[in-house]
């Protein structure tokens, strides 16, 4: 047997196997050979599993609204389950509020006792392990931020962090944590304590200081809380830290989708070895026993390594998933969609129950998970995870095919006549002809990575760096005609009706090139906004927490929400039935594609569900690389 829902967190157990949490909220064990050994049943209210813990023959779990479970290890028969919505200090709320949705990992267990902070985020649960009675309701030691990560690998030094990138020194004996550093502007996903060289490593999604959204990686702090050193290796959240069983090594990676193998046989930071190639972005590691290390993508595929890096075997899952959609130019009913595999067309028919998708194309490239597409004349350009830029007709007869050299490529948007295409990477932008794919020029702002690109009417370029840059460029290559610092990263760019649309860390943002933010979308989204569309006086922005929300464009009022998808929503595009009417159409992770209609009442949430509609799901083609690290 093999999973058939996408991991979520991996964690060896000593004499037990690998044990893995799903987006259902079952956890699994698996043999080294991925195997499923034994699995949880299925529970009603079974959401994403991020916190994952083991501890005297218990499971410990958290999902993603703030239900805390307790399985046995020895069956993974689900023992307990606390409700997020009632399991709280009433007297602590504010009045009418509701659980959040948090992605946090953070699972305390020392002396017989499970913290973990709950659906309220300012609120801490203090259980007993072996009877799971909630022993106290408490303010939350991170205060408003959910506890990311809590590490009691020290005898007696403990240490939390949180989702705004503070750490925090004290024990679990006595909650007293009064010793802080500020180590990042985001979250630090991991704190492991190094017995070798009695430190702590913790990760960094952003960066701090004059590096905040330009570089990151791992830092270095003493016992006492004194950063000693850090090592900036990552241009996009770093997700782990692990060791090996001795300590002589160390792990980390992230989002750029590389394992950094960490030399830790001395205390100066050194890798000596990159590990590349993988099917998708790092999420999660663990390190067995013996010393193999196992390394979760976000698609859900779980790759076993040695020691120093090399390859073993992958689980092959079977994964899909929905990045972006755009319809051709030749006919607004006929939908590019870039998925984990390549390229599928999806076309919208009319019928009796309204609009319906066909899916009529699904082309695999082999070139990792492709991140966007534009539409030109007759198909389509799309840049991939391999770093590909590819035009191809429909069919899928490809025209040609460049890899850059040089960084991950984020996004392509073609000019207004279709003559040329825009890159946004980590090396800059790149201008290209779309007849023949040959560079035409670069495009940099500061030597910084570029996460967004778009055209103006115009022809004019625009480009967006991570740290929220953004700057329009005319003829001359080398000189902005306009420049804003908006201040937050960029997740997507596009012009429409005379403005500049903006999604990222800071929700939807509508500019007006030469002056500035005009208005502001972001109410009630709990992470990063990953898409939006604007339509018919109606804004619609998918995020990062599993949410889609609807606003008003005139007066900005909130007038729907979903944030009980089954998985992360990727992909809006709007699409149209017979007599005009605008629907929402939704790309997710598992290759999902939802119709929404949109015609429900405010006050019931302006959202309603059509049809659901999966696209195929294979398992990864990829191929590891081996490199030495760069220059620090």
């Amino acid at each position: 047997m093999k999973l058939t829902d996408r991991a979520m967190r991996i964690l060896h157990v000593a004499g037990e196997g690998l044990l893995v949490s799903d987006t259902f909220g079952r956890v699994h064990l698996l043999d080294d050979e991925f195997h499923v050994i034994r699995s949880s049943p299925r529970v009603r209210e079974g959401r994403p599993l991020y916190g994952l813990a083991v501890a005297d023959g218990w499971v410990i779990g958290k999902d993603r609204m703030g239900a805390v479970l307790r399985w046995s290890l020895d069956t993974l028969d689900l023992v307990n389950r606390l409700d997020p919505v009632t399991v709280c200090d009433p007297s602590g709320l504010i009045e009418g509020e509701e659980p959040s949705p948090v992605s946090s990992r953070g699972i305390g267990v020392w002396d017989g006792r499970v913290f973990v902070t709950s659906g309220y985020h300012h609120q801490m649960l203090v259980l007993d392990l072996h009877t799971f009675d909630v022993l106290e309701i408490r303010p939350n030691i991170c205060g408003n931020s959910p506890m990311e990560w809590a590490c009691v690998e020290h005898p007696t030094r403990h240490a939390v962090s949180d989702k705004e990138g503070n750490l925090r020194f004290g024990s679990f004996t006595d909650l007293e944590f009064s010793d802080h550093v500020k180590l990042d502007d985001g979250n630090i996903h991991r704190v492991r304590y190094d017995s070798r060289h009695d430190r702590f490593w913790c990760t960094q999604d952003f960066g701090e200081g004059d590096n905040a959204d330009i570089a990151n990686g791992v830092v270095v702090v003493s016992v006492d809380g004194e950063k000693q050193d850090e090592y900036l290796f990552a241009r996009d959240d770093v997700e782990f830290v692990a060791f090996s069983p001795d300590f002589s090594k160390a792990y980390s990676g992230g989002f750029d989708g590389e394992l950094h193998i960490f030399d830790n046989s001395t205390p100066e930071l050194r890798v000596q070895r990159v590990v590349s190639g993988f099917s998708h972005q790092l999420s999660d590691i663990t390190v067995s026993p013996s010393g193999d290390v196992f390394v979760l993508c976000q698609d859900g595929e779980i790759t076993r390594l040695t020691a120093d890096g090399t390859f073993v075997r992958a689980m092959g899952f079977r994964r899909q998933a929905v990045w972006d959609i755009q319809p051709s130019r030749e006919d607004p009913a006929v939908l590019y969609c870039a998925t984990d595999s390549g390229v599928a067309v999806a076309e919208v028919h009319q019928r009796a129950s309204g609009p319906t998708l066909h899916i009529t194309e699904d082309h695999e490239t082999g070139l990792g998970f492709t991140r966007r597409v534009a539409p030109v004349e007759g198909g389509w350009l799309a840049v991939t995870r391999d770093r590909h830029v590819l035009r191809a007709r429909r069919g899928g007869e490809v025209v040609w095919d460049r890899r850059l050299p040089e960084g991950l490529l984020h996004t392509v948007a073609a000019s207004p006549d279709g003559t040329r295409a825009l890159v946004a990477g980590n090396a800059g932008a790149v201008e290209l002809d779309t007849a023949t794919g040959e560079t035409l020029t670069t495009l940099g702002v500061d030597g910084l990575p570029v996460w967004a690109a778009t055209y103006l009417p115009g022809g004019e370029r625009v480009v967006a760096t991570r740290n929220g840059v953004l700057a329009v460029f005319g003829e001359d290559p080398g000189k902005p005609q306009w420049r804003l610092d908006q201040g937050e990263y960029p997740k997507r760019m596009w012009a429409q009706d005379g403005f500049l649309y903006v999604v990222g860390d800071g929700g939807l943002k509508e500019i007006a090139v030469g002056r500035g933010v005009t208005r502001t979308w972001r109410e009630l989204l709990s992470n990063t906004a990953e898409n939006a569309t604007v339509s018919d006086g109606l804004v619609c922005v998918s995020s990062y927490g599993m949410q889609v929300a609807a606003y008003t464009y005139d007066g900005d009022g909130f007038v729907g929400f979903m944030e009980d998808l089954p998985d992360y929503p990727k992909a809006l595009s709007i699409v149209r039935d017979r007599d005009g009417r605008p629907h929402l159409l939704v790309g997710c992770r598992t290759g999902l594609l939802s119709l929404y209609r949109m015609d429900k009442p405010a006050e019931e949430g302006t959202f309603a569900k059509l049809e659901d509609r999966w696209l195929p799901r294979r398992p990864a083609r990829f191929t590891l690389s081996y490199g030495a690290p760069a220059a620090r």
